[in-house]
Formats: structure tokens, C-alpha cells, sequence
């Protein structure tokens, strides 16, 4: 004869509740979607996959397989379609949205997404991402070692040259009448291009609750650095910082808005290389960590 021993009442409330914390734990917290930067291998963000995981049981972390190596170069509007495409069935089955994070040229490519496509994007945070463009030696060394910053304009800013991720957003200060003409991509999600879906793009990215914007002072690839915070250089190549861009006192994409709204969160990290953020204990505990909820 087997023995059913009954648990006490205090057990059995003991139980109850730890059932009801685990699932309220397993439930709690966002889908987290992860966009990787350019030249990106495979598994580079599976580290800060795992962390999150370990961190926040139960948490959904999608690190989007697609466009990897030489295929991060492909134009960056068929990036935000082939990105969008793979993050619809996670939106759709997040009735309370979801988180997504973006390194480096996948932060660029998620503010496409989230103002040009329909999306429950509750918070994005752009880890090292070029947002108000790329202008640097040190950066074009990683993928085009044949030129320089001051004459690659004129590869860049042409029909075929436009044809490359690097260009769609490569920001340069002397030449800023041929970025307008020529750029298919950064200028068009500044709002900086009068077009017809421009109060659209502007609905989109204010449908945020946070933005949390990372960068540092020893990236040594983002140019100018202070672009991760929506910084940039005026033509005497003085950085000009974000609230005093023209996209922002005119409001061109509702940043200015989100800003007044305390939705907009800056962090100054310094001493992390740009290969080494989402590798970063410390940047992933004290700047990421935090917003996943």
C-alpha cells in the first residue's frame, strides 16, 4: 500500500504562491528582438542573448538570423523589409509589444522600421548606432580599405554607390548638398526630404515609450561618437550635440517630442571599444537590463 502524504495548508499556500510568481515571471517581461551591426557574423550577439535570458527567465530573445557578412552591405530599405518580415509573427503573438535593440548599422535599420512600418515596438534601444550618420577613417578601414573619408563622397553619393548599406547613411559634412540629393536612406528617416508619408514616419517613431540611446567616447568606429546620441559634425567638423541638430529643434521625426515627454535616455559609456558593447557586462546589466521589462 502506498502512503499519499497531504501537504499542510501552509505548504500548500506555499506552492500556490511560488506557481503564481513563476508564471507571473515567465510572463512579465517583453519579447526582446536583436538586430546585429554591419560585417556581423552569425553568432556575435549571442552573448547578450544569453545574458538576457540568464537575467530574465522566461524572456523571449530573438537574435534575427539574416543578412550576415558581405550581405549586411545589401541597400538598407531592403534590410528594414527583410528584417520587418522576420519580426511580424514575434509582434504579432506580443499583444503588449515588444523590445527591440539595434548594434551599431541595426540601429539605423531598426529606425527605418519603427517609423516606416506598422509596429508594437514599446521600447528600442540603439546600442553604438551611427543615428545621425557615419563620417570616419576608422570605420570605412573595416569594409572599404581602399578609400578616405574625404573623397569616398563621390562613390557614395551616386546611383550605384547607393546601392551599399554604408552609404544610405554615411553623413558627409562638406558635401551636404549632394547627401540630399543623392542619400536614399538617412536623410529620408530624419524627415530631412519632403515627402507625403513624412507626419507618418513622425506617428510611428512616437508610438515609442523609451528610447535608450548607448554610445562612448572610445568607440573608435562610430565618427563622430557622439552620432549614437544623435550628435553630429557641422562643416568645421565641430560636433554638434543632439538638441541643437536641426532635425530636432524643428522636430522633424518627433525626437524632440519623445525628449520633452522623458521618454529619451542617454548613456555616456566610456572605455568600451565598438566590437565590445554587447559583449559588455556592464553596459548590458546597467544600460539594457533595465528597459527590458
Amino acid at each position: 500500500m502506498v502512503a499519499v502524504v497531504q501537504p499542510s495548508r501552509m505548504n500548500l499556500k506555499a506552492i500556490v504562491l511560488t506557481l503564481c510568481i513563476c508564471a507571473f515571471l515567465c510572463n512579465a517581461y517583453k519579447p526582446v528582438v536583436i538586430i546585429h551591426g554591419v560585417w556581423d557574423i552569425r553568432d556575435s550577439l549571442y552573448f547578450m542573448a544569453d545574458v538576457i535570458t540568464k537575467e530574465h527567465p522566461g524572456t523571449e530573445v530573438h537574435v534575427i538570423d539574416l543578412l550576415h557578412g558581405w550581405k549586411s552591405l545589401a541597400p538598407m530599405w531592403y534590410q528594414v523589409k527583410e528584417f520587418y518580415r522576420r519580426m511580424v509573427p514575434i509582434m504579432m503573438n506580443a499583444p503588449d509589444g515588444i523590445i527591440l535593440i539595434g548594434y551599431s548599422q541595426g540601429g539605423v535599420i531598426s529606425r527605418g522600421i519603427i517609423e516606416a512600418t506598422s509596429h508594437n515596438i514599446q521600447t528600442f534601444i540603439s546600442l553604438s548606432s551611427p543615428q545621425a550618420g557615419q563620417y570616419g577613417d576608422d570605420f570605412l578601414r573595416l569594409i572599404f580599405p581602399q578609400y578616405i573619408k574625404e573623397t569616398v563622397y563621390e562613390v557614395f553619393y551616386s546611383r550605384m554607390g547607393q546601392r551599399i548599406s554604408v552609404a544610405n547613411y554615411w553623413n558627409d559634412p562638406h558635401h551636404q548638398n549632394l547627401y540630399y540629393e543623392y542619400s536614399q536612406y538617412l536623410p529620408y528617416i530624419n524627415n530631412e526630404i519632403d515627402e507625403s508619408y513624412q507626419k507618418d514616419y513622425r506617428r510611428n517613431f512616437l508610438q515609442l515609450k523609451n528610447l535608450i540611446l548607448i554610445g562612448g567616447p572610445d568607440d573608435g568606429v562610430i565618427t563622430p561618437w557622439q552620432s549614437s546620441h544623435f550628435g553630429y559634425y557641422n562643416e568645421s567638423e565641430e560636433v554638434v550635440e543632439m538638441r541643437e541638430q536641426k532635425f530636432y529643434s524643428l522636430d522633424n521625426f518627433g525626437l524632440k517630442t519623445l525628449d520633452k515627454m522623458g521618454r529619451v535616455h542617454i548613456y555616456e559609456v566610456p572605455g568600451v571599444e565598438h566590437t565590445h558593447w554587447h559583449h559588455n557586462l556592464t553596459v548590458i546589466k546597467n544600460c539594457i537590463l533595465p528597459w527590458l521589462d
